[in-house]
């Protein structure tokens, strides 16, 4: 018999990952499985039989398992569908440029840092770099808008109010980072605001008019 497309997985495998037969042996029976993959028990036996000789389940004891052979069959399969619906990255190329000097103040207040660490899983650097863009990026920048965004709440403080952040998780040169849009931003459609765990222009030894690339992950 030879060896099984990598990227086709009967439904058997799903079946048992599910039931946890990839961790450690599980007391199922061919009705169950036939119950549960839609098929005659007669049917589920045969395909049990066809994976068996493929070395993707083992039997013994009356318990199944499924083997790291059958593992790596669901993973591949996995990758392959992934990969079949990502679509072509947006990315963006621009010069850093300088701001107004806000976004240090602006980013690391504790109720952002908060929402930062609890939505995107870091804590950022305090400070946003500004990547400006032209021509067809700013017509990027308004199609990644239409995206649904994570979302780190705004507060109030007083009687002064921060507005919410939106934000859209990115690799600038390399290293991870988020393009945040303010909802009290100064900035028009020519910049991109971005943090990032890292102190980007010590990091990337960047000045004003330096070239970057951000890639929307």
């Amino acid at each position: 018999m030879g060896e099984p497309d990598t990227c086709i997985v009967p439904d058997i495998i799903f079946y048992l990952l599910q039931k946890g037969a990839h961790r450690e042996p599980k007391r199922i029976t061919t009705g169950e499985i036939a119950e549960g993959i839609g098929v005659s028990q007669q049917t589920a036996s045969r395909k049990l039989i066809a994976l068996e000789q493929e070395g993707a389940v083992v039997r013994e004891g009356g318990a199944i398992s499924l083997t790291p052979k059958a593992v790596s069959r669901v993973r591949a399969f996995v990758s392959e569908v992934l990969e079949s619906l990502k679509g072509e990255a947006t990315l963006f190329s621009g010069t850093v440029a300088s701001g107004i000097g806000k976004g240090a103040h602006f980013v690391s207040q504790k109720e952002y840092m908060d929402g930062f660490k609890k939505h995107l899983d870091f804590s950022p650097f305090a400070g946003t770099l500004n990547v400006k863009i032209e021509g067809e990026d700013i017509e990027k920048r308004i199609t990644l808008r239409e995206q649904k965004p994570i979302l780190v709440p705004g507060f109030a403080r007083g009687k002064t109010s921060f507005g919410k952040i939106d934000c859209y998780r990115c690799v600038i040169n390399g290293l991870p980072g988020a393009v945040i849009f303010p909802e009290m931003s100064v900035h028009g459609l020519q910049v991109l605001e971005v943090i990032s765990p890292f102190n980007l222009r010590k990091k990337l030894s960047l000045a004003d008019g330096s070239q970057v690339s951000v890639e929307m992950v």
